[in-house]
């Protein structure tokens, strides 16, 4: 017996393609994996009548059977399907219904002053009442963060002066300067609730004044200097590059000239945090790895070997399992912050290594290896940023050093790179396996001095 759960995922969706867990029922069902479907409800199945009329017509082109616990209905019969029609329609309406009623009650909540949502920094919603409360410590927080910004400071300096006081976010982070923005255009702490661009009178107290508000948002709008001119190519490894210290993805940024740079700057504790590495030095070294690919004469049959290793333990399906069962443990309080975002890569990184590349890519790239060397030569920084994607994961650049000092490959080009990197001249970079990714081992692994490097 197998199982198959959208879960998070509204039955009301119009799209077959936007139910992974469905999509794969069919799919293997097309298989022949099994002989007849059983949902507990026939609303549980799909809500949109279209969806529910083509998922039915595959599982009957697959003759597979359909049968629903709740609904004792031969849907195989004329009859059973003009009934199946119309409990589609209804279940299709409710849904419908249920979106007015939750958007209605929403606005219903705004209008008697009740929070929206989440409560921000500085607020903790009362369980009896459902007024949101001030939260002593974090309130006298907010109004020093108001008073600083109309006194001259920086968001930087805000976000510094918070984490000096040991304070945290909702979600556990360190303050940045993102965070301290989206505080400073907050109306809730005025003592409104804002909903769909309208403002309402909120039940819970003020923590800012009107006119200190006012204040800070002409000191902001003052301070909004002209959209910096992009000049100079842009950065080959955007979207890849990570901190080898802590892990955390690295921004791509622009330096005053305009020039391009990666940034680290996030909510999380690192000796790093708010540096910075000019992009051409990176992207010079990943240029050396890429310019040294080389194809042997049994690529293809490597390449495969590799995409289809390590396929023991569980299957794909059953680690987007892990994964929604390691979100809900978290929100039950299992296990810290620190600790979620470790197994959460870890299971992510399972994932990408059960998804293999598909031979369109393989082929594509074996396309582009022929001439590599002279095509990175020539190539624009866009289309080098193209000729990377499909093969790297993930890198991890030693900021200090400003030297790379591991990747993680692709599983179908891992072999592909193994040996470009022997073959790469002063590189020092090792090859990470998906498993080792942003594992605790792999940080400690760093953190004793990134031997690598020296």
């Amino acid at each position: 017996m197998r199982f198959y759960s959208d879960e998070g995922v509204s039955a009301h969706t119009d799209q077959i393609e936007r139910r992974p867990q469905l999509l794969a029922l069919l799919e293997d069902a097309a298989r022949g994996h099994f002989d007849v479907v059983i949902v507990h409800t026939l609303d549980r199945w799909a809500r949109n009548v279209g969806v529910q009329r083509q998922a039915l017509q595959r599982l009957g082109d697959a003759h597979i059977g359909f049968a629903s616990v709740t609904e004792s209905i031969d849907f195989t019969t004329p009859a059973g399907r003009l009934m199946l029609t119309m409990i589609g329609g209804v279940s299709e309406f409710f849904s419908d219904q249920l979106g007015v009623h939750v958007a209605k009650s929403k606005k219903v909540r705004a209008e008697s002053g009740f929070p929206v949502g989440p409560v921000p920094f500085g607020y903790q919603v009362d369980a009896e009442s459902g007024v949101a409360i001030e939260v002593r410590e974090e309130a006298a927080a907010v109004t020093g963060i108001f008073e600083r910004k109309a006194a001259g400071d920086t968001n930087g300096q805000i976000a510094d002066w918070l984490n000096a006081r040991g304070l945290k976010t909702r979600t556990g982070r360190m303050f940045t300067a993102y965070t301290v923005k989206d505080m400073l255009r907050c109306r809730f702490y005025v003592g409104v609730v804002e909903h769909k661009g309208s403002e309402y009178a909120g039940r819970h107290a003020a923590i800012v004044e009107e006119e200190l508000y006012e204040r800070v948002q002409l000191r902001r709008r003052g301070e909004r200097q002209p959209r910096r001119q992009r000049s100079g190519p842009p950065s080959v490894l955007h979207g890849m590059l990570h901190c080898g210290n802590c892990g955390s993805a690295l921004h791509s940024d622009r330096n005053q000239f305009g020039y391009p740079l990666y940034r680290e700057r996030h909510g999380w504790p690192c000796d790093t945090n708010g540096r910075s590495i000019v992009a051409h030095r990176v992207d010079e070294q990943i240029g050396k790895i890429i310019s040294s690919v080389e194809l042997r004469s049994d690529w293809r049959d490597r390449m495969a070997e590799f995409a289809v290793a390590g396929d023991d333990g569980p299957n794909l399906a059953n680690l987007q399992g892990q994964r929604k069962r390691l979100s809900r443990a978290y929100a039950d309080g299992a296990f810290s912050e620190a600790e979620y975002r470790v197994r959460l890569a870890e299971v992510d990184a399972r994932i990408r290594a059960k998804t293999t590349a598909s031979e369109p890519t393989i082929d594509e790239a074996a396309a582009l290896f022929r001439d590599v060397p002279a095509m990175w030569a020539e190539a624009e920084p866009d289309e080098r940023r193209r000729l990377v994607a499909p093969l790297i994961e993930r890198v991890y650049v030693d900021i200090e050093s400003r030297r790379i000092g591991a990747f993680t490959p692709s599983p179908a080009f891992r072999s592909l790179l193994q040996g470009a990197l022997q073959r790469t001249r002063g590189s020092q970079a090792v090859i990470l396996s998906p498993d080792e990714t942003e594992s605790l081992e792999m940080m400690a692994w760093w953190r004793r001095g990134r031997p690598q490097l020296q």
